[in-house]
């Protein structure tokens, strides 16, 4: 017998580069930031981990093109055939990485394959540019 629940969605976290030594994080579009991830489910840790080894990808990747400030969110659905395990997550970088278009997307890719813990989880994890 398969056990169907209905998918859980999980976030988003967002995790806030501005440029300098430290990551930011905030659990909605314009709530507080802070230097701790929020303190919700284990699930929205992993979301804020996944976020910030994105950002820290993202600023290993571009080496010498200094990146303006950015953000990502990331947001995960829960297997609907599978509870306890995300199906999929989805990480948007929002901001204009450079003003070469062809570069930020290589950047944001080498950046997903680059990055620990897309690697290790075992969802679908997409990965987007989304210029704001």
């Amino acid at each position: 017998m398969v056990l169907k629940v209905k998918p859980k969605r999980y976030g988003p976290v967002f995790v806030i580069f501005d440029g300098g030594a430290e990551l930011r994080y905030a659990d909605g579009e314009g709530a507080d930031s802070s230097l701790y991830p929020p303190a919700g489910s284990p699930v929205e840790t992993m979301l804020a981990a996944l976020g910030a080894c994105i950002v820290r990808s993202l600023e290993w990747t571009a080496g010498r093109h200094k990146l303006p400030p950015f953000q990502v969110r990331v947001a995960g659905v829960g297997a609907p055939e599978l509870p306890g395990r995300l199906e999929t997550a989805e990480v948007a970088v929002i901001g204009r990485l450079s003003d070469d278009a062809a570069l930020a997307g290589q950047i944001v890719a080498q950046a997903k394959s680059a990055c620990t813990v897309s690697n290790s989880m075992n969802s679908v994890v997409t990965v987007r540019l989304e210029e704001g």
